[in-house]
């Protein structure tokens, strides 16, 4: 099995992070004049073709999904398998981070394990319950399935994963999202972006980490910020952008809308319209990107921050009770 993970700054210990954030490094905070919200939607709701960018451009709609669902071969409605993937590049053996201390197996209506169990006794941690709202759950997988999926006491939760690779990757543009995301501990929902450029050669050295942008990754232990940020190659400059955003309020409370644009030369981070942060871009990311949406359970990271919290959780030991979480997602949009 191919081994990946995101050997990222969420290996440094809790202590190693505030220290960089001290020591400049992160994203410079900016109060946009204007909002920039593509629209809402649901069922059915228009989508603007056309936009005024954060950065001021005039861009076009090239890629969305405003996930109302399609009939797949089981009956009901499923994610639109055209679009999105359930797994990383490497194909069904690439289900978890490890690297990151994960503790959740990304699933899919039509991934049966290790003896292709019957559909209707799989893990599916999509459903569409609104019109509109796709809805990714996390929850544990009965134990007799354990071994079908390649279980274990501190790895036995599915959830979910979209990517866009390859059915479409972009360089440059403006990519926003609408989503609602869980107050529950150990919920680790994200919005991100890593790169598939084939002018560099093979599969491996084409999608090679880093470079990686956060859009947003939120943890449900601390519903009132979240994080975002850039990841550039060892000796770019900058190279390493992150920093919090805290709106003042409880983001788990509503929808809410994040976006990211870039061009060679300048990148910006907008929440609810407006732009929370500003970096200049490195030449890694001068290349061609795929979205990921996902809900991870647990890892180092969460446990790193429960244990300064006084509450040394390990990275599996996560609020089962409120199970299943709940990330809804009404809508991506690309604009170039």
């Amino acid at each position: 099995m191919v081994r990946f993970h995101r050997p990222s700054r969420w290996l440094l210990p809790l202590s190693s992070i505030i220290a960089l954030a001290a020591a400049g490094l992160v994203l410079a905070a900016a109060v946009a004049r204007k909002s920039f919200h593509p629209g809402r939607t649901g069922a059915g709701t228009h989508v603007a073709r056309h936009i005024i960018s954060p950065l001021g451009a005039r861009l076009t709609l090239k890629f969305h999904d405003e996930f109302n669902g399609v009939r797949d071969r089981a009956g009901g409605l499923y994610i639109n398998r055209r679009k999105w993937r359930t797994t990383f590049w490497q194909g069904s053996s690439q289900r978890t981070l490890t690297g990151n201390g994960e503790a959740e197996y990304y699933m899919g209506r039509h991934y049966g394990g290790l003896h292709n169990i019957p559909i209707n006794q799989r893990p599916n941690p999509f459903s569409f319950q609104h019109p509109g709202i796709l809805t990714i759950s996390a929850f544990p997988v009965p134990k007799k399935l354990w071994k079908n999926y390649w279980m274990g006491s501190q790895r036995h939760f599915a959830s979910g994963l979209l990517i866009s690779d390859p059915a479409f990757t972009f360089k440059y543009g403006y990519v926003v999202g609408r989503f609602k995301l869980p107050a529950d501990r150990g919920a680790w929902p994200a919005f991100w972006l890593l790169c598939d450029a084939p002018s560099l050669g093979s599969a491996d050295r084409a999608h090679r980490w880093p470079p990686e942008v956060d859009i947003f990754e939120f943890f449900g232990h601390r519903p009132t910020k979240f994080s975002g940020g850039m990841i550039g190659r060892k000796g770019e400059k900058p190279g390493f952008h992150f920093g919090y955003h805290k709106p003042g309020f409880d983001i788990s409370k509503g929808f809410h809308t994040w976006g990211f644009q870039w061009n060679a030369h300048q990148a910006v981070w907008t929440f609810d319209g407006k732009i929370w942060a500003r970096g200049t871009v490195p030449p890694s990311l001068r290349h061609h990107f795929y979205i990921l949406i996902n809900m991870a359970v647990g890892g180092n990271w969460y446990s790193q921050e429960m244990k300064a919290r006084g509450t040394p959780y390990k990275p599996w030991q996560v609020d089962q009770a409120a199970m299943p979480w709940k990330m809804q997602c009404d809508y991506v949009r690309v604009y170039q």
